[in-house]
């Protein structure tokens, strides 16, 4: 889903006409920024003169919706270019230019939040083709509600609870499992949604485990408490995962199609933002300065 928040009721239409199917009309920022339907990508439509409003939304943005990418739609003009000069986006489109920019943006966007990619890659890897049916699909999960256990897993990708364990046991050397692999990718999110400003009550509601249940998987992970876990970076979190469930003990092994070539390409990134103003200074075309006389 992609939500579309702007300054008209026609600007959002345009806007949610170019980014196809898939986009949603919200009409205020608590839907925009704290809404837990999963979301994949962000649009705000802001006209020139840009209102001091609208910059402290991109702020609470910036801080709540992490590894979500956000889209600015905006005009061609001088002068909203300094406004956001400050603003981090993951891509800038301009109004006059709605039809043919907005959807390559978008789907370079999506290509930015880093479970995503996982998944892609993992779809990619030579792995048993138990795990690169299995791996994508739970980490496409975990970014809105992650799968709860190996039984559901296999369920959704039709692979028998035992297959999936053990090809993954075995990839690992036998040295971790599973079902923790799906509970850090539980924890993780959690973590994400903690810090979008959901209480964790209603992160636990949101993900369907009860708050001691988390508790317990975050001590099982992270060794720490859910308070505790609140001082840990999100992006802090997907490094350990990457590197402790993402990675196998030993290299690649051809009889078995040990993932080599996968962990060799696993990074993990948050998702790309850079200042507008690096974005776009090449496409205004400013006024020309006037000598002094």
């Amino acid at each position: 889903m992609i939500n579309v928040l702007a300054g008209s009721k026609n600007d959002a239409a345009l806007i949610a006409r170019a980014a196809g199917s898939a986009a949603r009309i919200v009409t205020n920022a608590a839907q925009f920024v704290n809404g837990d339907d999963p979301v994949e990508c962000l649009i705000l439509g802001c006209r020139h003169p840009i209102p001091a409003e609208t910059i402290e939304l991109l702020g609470d943005i910036e801080r709540k919706r992490l590894w979500i990418p956000l889209i600015l739609v905006t005009d061609r003009e001088p002068e909203a270019v300094r406004r956001l000069s400050d603003v981090k986006a993951s891509a800038v489109a301009w109004f006059a230019d709605l039809q043919t920019e907005l959807p390559l943006e978008i789907e370079a966007a999506r290509g930015s939040v880093p479970l995503l990619r996982l998944a892609e890659q993992a779809g990619e890897a030579t792995l048993p083709p138990a795990l690169r049916t299995a791996l994508p699909y739970s980490l496409r999960a975990a970014t809105d509600r992650p799968v709860r256990s190996v039984n559901e897993l296999a369920a959704a990708v039709r692979y028998s609870p035992i297959t999936l364990s053990k090809a993954f046991s075995t990839w690992h050397d036998r040295r971790t499992t599973l079902s923790r692999f799906l509970a850090a990718l539980v924890i993780l999110r959690a973590r994400q949604l903690r810090s979008s400003g959901l209480n964790w009550n209603s992160v636990s509601m949101h993900l369907g485990f009860a708050r001691e249940t988390l508790q317990r998987k975050s001590k099982r992970w992270r060794g720490c408490t859910l308070v505790q876990l609140e001082k840990v970076p999100p992006d802090r979190l997907l490094k350990a995962l990457v590197e402790q469930y993402l990675r196998p003990t030993r290299p690649g092994d051809p009889k078995t199609g040990s993932g080599l070539r996968f962990t060799e390409r696993l990074k993990p990134h948050a998702a790309s933002t850079t200042p507008i103003s690096s974005k776009i200074h090449r496409y205004c075309i400013y006024p020309t300065p006037v000598a002094a006389p």
